[in-house]
């Protein structure tokens, strides 16, 4: 019997149930979620919500927005919506066991103005393929890759809408075609360093349902000292 624990962020805390030893979130949902600033009324798509970390992340910092999470693995979605209803957040997000390759519009009847993913990062048939299914499902591209996700996201924002999310920085080139591709216009790209030196290893991108704006890239945002203690940037990620 799959076991789960009950970890904490924020104060007062956010309460959220995650597989003992399956998929864990990381640090990415934390740094994605700070980068999003939905207006009032404002509908969010989180696609491959996992246990919900970005949708509750965004649920208990916006009050006056809807969010919808998509997650494919059962045990992950039933996770989700217990997370909302344990934080009081169930009325405004609502779980979606679904695979996001079969989304369709009788599951998501308006479009929305901001989609969200921290979606697989590793490509299929490179790496070493975690046994444990759940966690290779999270990671490798094994039921849906970023062109797929991309061209999914198109379908169910708004014109002029956002979409925004992170992926490995070496696959930067790859993602910012895949979005043009899908006629998603770059507006922001952020480098993620780890490591007090050395190449960055993650990128935030936010794009644009246009085909009429410019690109800026955001200042680097880095996580640890020299001297390995967390950043302001990174302590301020645990915040409220």
């Amino acid at each position: 019997m799959e076991t789960y624990t009950a970890d904490t962020l924020f104060d007062p805390p956010l309460t959220i149930f995650q597989p003992k030893t399956g998929y864990r979130f990381s640090l990415d949902p934390l740094i994605l979620a700070a980068h999003i600033h939905p207006a009032r009324g404002d509908r969010i798509i989180d696609m491959g919500c996992g246990c919900g970390i970005i949708s509750l992340i965004l649920g208990v910092r916006h009050q006056n927005i809807h969010i919808t999470g998509v997650e494919i693995q059962k045990n992950l979605a039933l996770l989700a919506q217990k997370n909302t209803v344990q934080n009081r957040l169930d009325s405004r997000i609502h779980i979606l066991h679904q695979d996001i390759r079969n989304l369709s519009r009788t599951e998501i009847t308006q479009p929305a103005e901001i989609i969200v993913s921290n979606p697989p990062y590793k490509k299929k048939a490179t790496g070493r393929l975690n046994p444990d299914t759940k966690k290779a499902l999270a990671r490798h591209e094994i039921t849906l890759d970023i062109a797929t996700l991309v061209d999914k996201a198109a379908l169910f924002v708004k014109p002029g809408g956002q979409l925004c999310l992170i992926f490995p920085a070496p696959r930067m080139e790859e993602l910012i075609l895949c979005l043009t591709s899908a006629g998603f216009a770059p507006h922001w790209i952020r480098l993620v360093h780890f490591r007090p030196a050395g190449p960055a290893q993650r990128v935030l991108v936010s794009a644009v349902k246009s085909d009429d704006i410019s690109c800026t890239t955001r200042s680097p945002l880095h996580l640890y000292n020299p001297d390995h203690t967390p950043t302001e940037d990174h302590l301020r990620l645990l915040r409220l």
